[in-house]
């Protein structure tokens, strides 16, 4: 089950095995590639029923960080560790989990292996939207 309907580097369709989500940043690397925009329609049941348990051992992880700290940690900690189908409802909850948190659980799979001919690589999210039925991550990626 692919939650991605939609996938666009600089405005125009793109395979999905055209990217490569890399292990670490890319940092020094970006000065010699060339930038590019990139958007992901993604289907909010979809998202939600393949990333729930994911999300579930995740909120564990991140509660058991917390006891060692005084104070919330993250937004997601601000928000009470509301149920995902309500962080599909938050911006900034989404960008958080699906863009960084659980990013290689959901687009690593979908992605290139790097095994072939890389045309571009995944470098960030930028910007969220949400709908009732869709969300929209935007970010960059490099070639």
């Amino acid at each position: 089950m692919n939650p991605i309907e939609s996938f666009l580097i600089d405005g125009k369709p793109e395979v999905l095995q055209s990217v490569v989500l890399a292990e670490m940043s890319l940092s020094s690397n970006r000065a010699t590639m060339v930038r590019h925009s990139f958007a992901f329609g993604i289907n909010v049941a979809l998202i939600a029923e393949l990333l729930e348990p994911y999300y579930v051992a995740l909120v564990a992880e991140l509660r058991r960080d917390d006891s060692h700290f005084s104070e919330p940690q993250d937004a997601l900690a601000t928000a009470g560790y509301p149920v995902f189908r309500e962080v599909l409802r938050s911006p900034e909850l989404t960008e958080l989990v699906l863009g960084h948190y659980l990013l290689h659980d959901w687009l690593g799979r979908f992605t290139s292996d790097g095994s072939g001919a890389i045309k571009y690589w995944f470098d960030s999210i930028t910007h969220c939207q949400v709908t009732a039925d869709q969300i929209t991550l935007l970010g960059d990626c490099y070639r």
